[in-house]
């Protein structure tokens, strides 16, 4: 009997070994305590993105080129990728009293840490940054974060950048559903 005990326990650790090893960890965007964030602007900060219309030849993904500044600039500073773009708490869905609900409205679908491709950033306060967007079906918008993953603060909104055809057939994918803690799958029929 122990040596049965023996061989169940080392048969777990071996599939919690997989497991961590095929899930590589927590989701990157896991990681983002959105439901900390303040809006903390700063008429000094800004996020710039070109071009503001995407897919004019009928691509479905396109480069997008951000720059930004601040004038308290850090190493953990970082972009958010949001769509949509309008995400603050004006289009927050009514609440249920017993929910607290997160001082933004939606979380970013794709991040990068402002000095990625800027090292000088901390120091300079200005940097730049391409981004593939793949066309989702609605506007994005970019966003300058002060204060790490763990508590974002607001800095800066970008200018709107669109798909030329935001209904051009593409990919399944999720989307946000009613409420602000739920996903719903769409499938797209060609």
């Amino acid at each position: 009997m122990r040596g049965l005990n023996f061989i169940s326990l080392a048969i777990f650790l071996v599939l919690t070994t997989l497991q961590e090893a095929w899930s590589h960890g927590d989701q990157p965007l896991s990681k983002i305590g959105i439901h900390k964030a303040t809006v903390d602007l700063n008429h000094d900060a800004y996020v710039k993105a070109s071009p503001s219309v995407l897919g004019l030849k009928e691509q479905t993904t396109e480069w997008v080129t951000l720059e930004y500044g601040s004038p308290k600039p850090s190493a953990d500073d970082w972009i958010g990728v949001f769509s949509p773009a309008n995400f603050n708490s004006s289009t927050c869905p009514q609440e249920k009293p017993t929910v607290y609900p997160p001082l933004l409205c939606s979380a970013p679908i794709k991040y990068q840490f402002a000095n990625y491709s800027s090292p000088k950033y901390k120091d300079t306060g200005k940097g730049y940054l391409k981004l593939q967007l793949t066309n989702q079906r609605s506007d994005f918008s970019f966003a300058l974060f002060s204060g790490g993953l763990s508590n974002p603060k607001l800095v800066a909104v970008s200018n709107q950048v669109a798909f030329a055809n935001p209904n051009a057939p593409v990919y399944p994918r999720i989307a946000q559903g009613k409420q602000w803690n739920e996903v719903s799958p769409i499938f797209l029929f060609f």
